[in-house]
């Protein structure tokens, strides 16, 4: 028996196409043979051969595309993008010199700084009600532990973590505990695994859109200017409580039956595309590692609980207290527009409207089609639709209307272009983050009168973007936002003045 595996199609098919090799052509013989077992009928054709792979090398290859060949990335690049791990660095023997977790400052309430002291060549690390970096994490059994003789120095638990059992509670101590050195020695013992890089750990059951959003503030709070320590792109992410697919998990001697991936608040391509070296693991990935029995040791954690983060806070949305609460440099999420901008092949560079060069790009995120939420009411809908298509008319205009469940890729292209997005509020403007940057860029999400949300006003506004929020024929800006009140989880239909959304939109626009 024959077995087969492509894994480069290109070498694969060159490999096949050798008309020095015995007993293979690139092409089939009639008679059959080896050659019609690995061929089939089909004709070797280089057209067909990684076509996209060529295509993406022959256009804008000068201009750093995501598509990489290792023989033209230089050494020290390979180095950031690869690493060095090899295949036995996954392994620890420490003997009696435990991994010690190590942390730098802590925001709770009020700013405490704070040195460790015991390592005097910590790398910083920064913490937040909810939102926390840590080295030396150690993870056995299923608990969480922090190595320290210098627990003074350390936040409370409950204020890193929420119990799996219920996010409004504290953690209990088979979840995480704090153990000094010598108590590591004799539960933890003196070997384990290593697991590499940065690791982000979301600790919330309920998904969220802002997951990534805030999890990659956080983590960019050590890419500040002031650091001068190396900055390093995470490689996986544990949804601690989310597991990989919706309901009960069937009897392995029933019928099969074809199962739904559990929400994890995000578009399942979003992060192939915005962070492609990012891994995602699950609820039973993470039970796996506490079945083994074996201590683990997270090179680095990065922490993100927003049931933690909602005890600190009021009318702040919980995934936005590291927008507000953490320092990082300005385009700290340029990187990550950016790649999703180049996968999608539209163009990534920051927009300068005031060139007269490049056209203003408005997109209306559409909820008409939606099954559920709020939407605009119909009238309104068709007389924006009509409003906006006359802007279109305008030579300095480009519109476009897409609906908040159309196809991705189709949605995502549209929003990565614009310049000023608008839409019914709600999570379909979640992915806003990934509008094109301009000194007029802008979002305008419309509410029913008497509701008001922050979670898109506070992302938007952490990326230097204009914000308005719309009541009937009312526009409120930063300086007199409505209070925030969530209303009934019931859908309504949302009424707004178009005339009055287009005149905002050539002000904001305009404004200089």
């Amino acid at each position: 028996m024959i077995f087969l595996v492509f894994y480069n199609f290109d070498a694969t098919s060159d490999f096949f196409a050798n008309p020095n090799l015995p007993g293979i052509s690139s092409n089939p013989t009639t008679d059959g043979g080896l050659d019609m077992d690995i061929y089939g009928d089909w004709v070797s054709d280089e057209r067909h051969i990684s076509s996209v792979h060529e295509q993406q090398e022959k256009e804008n290859a000068s201009q750093g595309d995501i598509w990489l060949k290792t023989d033209r990335v230089p050494e020290a690049q390979k180095q950031v993008i690869f690493g060095n791990i090899g295949v036995n660095d996954g392994f620890m023997h420490w003997g009696e010199d435990i991994p010690e977790t190590r942390i730098l400052k802590h925001v709770a309430g009020r700013c405490v700084a704070i040195v460790h002291e015991h390592n005097t060549n910590d790398i910083p690390i920064a913490t937040l009600v909810g939102f926390s970096i840590m080295d030396h994490v150690i993870m056995c059994n299923g608990t969480i532990f922090i190595v320290t003789d210098s627990p003074s120095s350390f936040p409370l638990l409950d204020s890193i973590a929420s119990s799996t059992d219920n996010s409004h509670e504290g953690l209990l101590p088979r979840e995480w505990n704090m153990l000094s050195i010598k108590q590591a020695r004799d539960i933890l013992g003196s070997y384990g695994g290593f697991i590499q890089g940065v690791s982000w750990l979301s600790y919330d059951a309920i998904p969220s859109n802002y997951t990534l959003f805030s999890l990659w503030r956080t983590h960019s709070s050590l890419n500040a200017s002031t650091s001068p320590y190396p900055f390093r792109p995470p490689r996986r992410l544990f949804f601690r409580n989310i597991p990989t697919y919706e309901g009960v998990r069937p009897d392995v001697h029933a019928p099969i039956i074809r199962r739904q991936r559990s929400d994890s608040g995000f578009h399942p391509h979003l992060p192939k595309a915005a962070f492609p070296l990012l891994g995602l693991m699950y609820k039973e990935d993470w039970e796996d590692y506490a079945l083994m029995e074996m201590p683990f040791v997270f090179e680095r954690l990065v922490v993100a609980d927003f049931g933690a983060a909602a005890r600190s806070t009021n009318d702040m949305p919980p995934f936005a207290l590291p927008l507000v609460g953490l320092h990082a440099s300005k385009d700290w999420w340029e990187p990550i527009r950016q790649n999703l901008a180049k996968f999608l092949h539209v163009n990534h560079h920051t927009q300068n409207l005031d060139s007269g060069q490049e056209k203003t790009v408005v997109t209306y995120i559409s909820r008409q089609d939606a099954m559920s939420g709020s939407r605009l009411r119909s009238a309104d809908h068709n007389a924006l639709v009509d409003a906006l298509e006359t802007l279109h008319e305008s030579n300095d205009f480009e519109v476009n209307i897409v609906s908040s469940e159309g196809q991705w890729t189709e949605r995502l292209s549209a929003i990565a272009q614009s310049n000023v997005i608008l839409g019914v509020y709600g999570d379909s403007l979640a992915d806003s983050v990934f509008m094109r940057p301009s000194g007029h860029s802008a979002l305008i999400e419309f509410f029913p009168p008497g509701i008001f949300t922050r979670d898109a006003e506070t992302a938007i506004r952490s990326l230097g973007i204009h914000y308005i929020a719309w009541w009937n024929d009312r526009q409120f800006e930063i300086d007199n936002l409505p209070p925030v009140a969530s209303g009934s989880d019931l859908p309504q239909e949302v009424q707004i003045n178009p005339a009055s959304v287009v005149h905002a939109i050539l002000e904001v626009v305009t404004r200089t």
